[in-house]
Parts: structure tokens; sequence; C-alpha cells
């Protein structure tokens, strides 16, 4: 099939949009590749993208309802950037046109049962379109999923492909801001039916076998790598992130025998927490966090003060803010017969959640446009993949090129840097 253009960019006018679109408008010329943006509203993108210079080579006007519109527009783009959130409420049709026309397709998802949904009622078409949808490419889910992987996968090197893991955890620091469409997501997600809730709430709803993981939220948390320990409480981002990690487990193991290699193992358990100073003080952070998630998952008028008094669509960190974001995330994996030990140190510059996030989730689409013969043989199959399972260490070696991401790794028997 021909494509006019590389790359589309659905949601362009809004917050994250047009940083995406800013990126993409960078690299272009650099990377020799086309891109478009689509949404609703011709006029606002055509505003939007003039205020952050970026010139598209076309603009599609789709509503995320309409799918006549919207796959006449996937028709004409290799692959599909959707920034169309919450997605739960606008982002299914164009995940259905996609698999069943054979574009690919990234999102910044951090709804659990949208994932669900969306794998359940379009992975066959999806696999006989051979399109390629990867969900939570961007800060949910890309640091936990390529941690945890990468982490695996230098312990096999270090002992072998039989070597398995057993406990892996993450512990995150960051700085960042919130912008008015990741508060409504998450307040779309606590607003579901119950069916739709007790899915986000289970940590193997998106992996194909289920695992030994016992599914209790982290109070207190720690890691330990060459005797030094890291205390940690409650991640506000760990019930996605959580799933989206035990999907990339279930895919591998479950996988034809060229992917089985990569997989993690029957005992491998995976956890993640925010890193904070010690167990008094991530007991404190995590019993507050927790206290207001169920707050907020449980009374109404809680919910309606944040939509009134919270940020507001279109709303976000400001440039400076930005600029001075960062995270650094550390997953330390142990194999399971407990000899060998590995670390996993990533670090990123720009607000984790805003500008990290738009470098990563046009990183995942370049991977598609430009490094789509590189990519591990399952991606060639198609269908519904994670971050490190669909890209893997093609994406590790994208984002280190752009200078704000790096990747450090190392066993208790040795320090390699990743190029």
């Amino acid at each position: 099939m021909s494509h006019k253009y590389d790359i589309l960019v659905m949601g362009a006018s809004g917050f994250t949009g047009q940083l995406v679109a800013k990126y993409l408008a960078t690299q272009a010329p650099l990377q020799n590749f086309t891109w478009a943006a689509g949404g609703r509203n011709r006029e606002k993108i055509e505003q939007k993208m003039r205020q952050v210079h970026a010139e598209p080579s076309e603009i599609f006007v789709a509503d995320s309802n309409d799918e006549e519109a919207l796959r006449a527009a996937v028709k004409q783009v290799k692959v599909v950037i959707s920034l169309i959130g919450p997605y739960l409420l606008h982002g299914e049709k164009l995940v259905k046109v996609c698999a069943e026309e054979g574009t690919h397709y990234v999102d910044l998802t951090g709804e659990t049962p949208f994932i669900y949904k969306t794998v359940k009622q379009f992975q066959r078409a999806a696999l006989d379109s051979k399109a390629l949808i990867v969900h939570t490419s961007g800060f949910d889910s890309i640091p936990s999923d390529l941690g945890a992987f990468l982490a695996v996968q230098r312990l096999k090197q270090a002992g072998g492909d039989e070597t398995f893991a057993g406990p892996v955890r993450t512990a995150f620091k960051a700085k960042g801001g919130m912008s008015g469409g990741t508060l409504s997501s998450l307040l779309t997600v606590v607003e579901q039916p119950k069916e739709s809730r007790e899915v986000a709430s289970k940590v193997y709803a998106l992996s194909p076998v289920q695992g030994k993981h016992k599914g209790r939220p982290v109070v207190v948390s720690s890691q330990t790598f060459r005797g030094q320990k890291t205390w940690g409480g409650f991640f506000l981002m760990a019930p996605i992130n959580i799933p989206v990690v035990n999907r990339s487990w279930g895919i591998l193991e479950s996988a034809d025998p060229s992917s089985r290699v990569f997989r993690y193992g029957p005992n491998f358990v995976y956890d993640e927490f925010m890193a904070l100073p010690g167990p008094i003080s991530s007991f404190i952070a995590s019993t507050v966090m927790l206290l207001s998630f169920g707050a907020i998952a449980l009374f109404s008028p809680v919910r309606w003060l944040l939509r009134r008094f919270g940020p507001q669509a279109g709303d976000g960190p400001s440039e400076k803010e930005r600029e001075n974001g960062w995270y650094e995330v550390t997953t330390v994996a142990k194999s399971d017969d407990g000899k060998l030990e590995s670390r996993v140190v990533q670090k990123g510059k720009g607000d984790p959640g805003y500008l990290a996030t738009s470098v990563l989730i046009s990183s995942c689409a370049l991977c598609l446009v430009k490094d789509y013969d590189r990519l591990p043989p399952i991606a060639k199959h198609g269908g519904f993949l994670t971050p490190a399972t669909a890209l893997g260490d093609v994406l590790v070696e994208r984002l280190e090129k752009t200078g704000r991401f790096s990747f450090h790794v190392e066993d208790n028997s040795l320090v390699k840097k990743i190029q």
C-alpha cells in the first residue's frame, strides 16, 4: 500500500499535540520524513501550528466519532500518533480503523480499561493487516517497560539464555507537572462502570497469561543493588505501568521460539515505587497518596472540585517548567535463583509527562517509519504489543540519539554503557 505521508498527529491542537508537532517539525528535514496534523477543527489546528512554528504537509479534519473521515485519513499515512484523550471517550474508532487498514498506531493512554477493550475487540484485525498497535508510548509506560526489559536481558547476558528473573523493582524520581488532559483521563477511569474499574485494578488484566504478582499496592518498598538500598512508597502511575510490564512478560512467555529467547521467566514479579529518603517518609507519603486517590475514586464532590479548579483542557506546565523537568528511573532485577542482579538507570531531560513524553512518542512513531526492518521478529506479525516487545533495543538507540535520554546498564560483575 502506498502512503502519501509518514506520520499523522491526531489531536495536534491539544497541549501535548502541539509539543509533538513542534518536535516533528524540527526533525522532519533532518530525518527526511513527512507528517500531517489532524483533529476536528481546521482553524484551531492551523492557529496552534502557527504558534509552535510547525508546518504540517496536510491537515486532516476528522471528529473522533466520524469513522468514515478517520478511515480516509489513516489510509494515507504509515503511522498515527493518537493524542485524543480521554481515550475511553474518544479513542476507540481511531484504533479500529488503524487495525483494519494496516496503519501502525501509537498513543499515550494510561487507561487500562481502554487497552483491555481495544485488544479484545481489534487484535484479530491488527494481526490480519499486520498493523502494529502500541499503547502507552510516553512516560507511562516506556521507562517501566524498557527498564524491566533491559534489566532482564542483562541478567540473561550474564547468566545465559536459560537465566530467568525473579523480583524486578523500579524506583522513580521525577520533576514535572500535570495538564488538564491527564487529569481528565484519571477522572474518566474512576467514573467507569464497575466492570471497567475492576479491570483497572488487576495487575494481569492486560497479560495473555497469569503470573505470581499478588496485586497489592506498595505502601513501603525498597530495592537493593550491590548492598545499597533505596526506599520508596506508592507511585501514582504504578496502576497502569505494572499491567503494561506484565503484558510484555506475558507476550514473551507465550511467543513463538524466535521471540521466547527474550522471555523473563515464570517467576518474574514486577513492582515499582516513588523513591523517598527512608521507610518512615515512604509510609507517610504512601498513606497520603492512597487516601487522596481513594477520595477521588469514592467521592464525586472531590472529582467535581478537581474538574472545577484543577488544570483545564489545553492547560499544562509553562515552557520554563517543561524545560526544567526531568526524570531518573532505576530498575533492579534479581535472577530467580538469587545469584545474579542487574540494574538499569534511565535519565530523561524535560518535564516527564509533556516535553519528554512528546519526544518519547515521536521516537516510537519514527521507529515504525524509519527502523521497521530492524524491529524484533514479533513486531512483523503486527497486533497489539508494548513498547518493549514491539520496539525494544531499536527504541533505546533512537532515544539515546536525541540527546535527551540515557540508559546505563550493569550487573553485579560488569558495567556497560549502551551506545
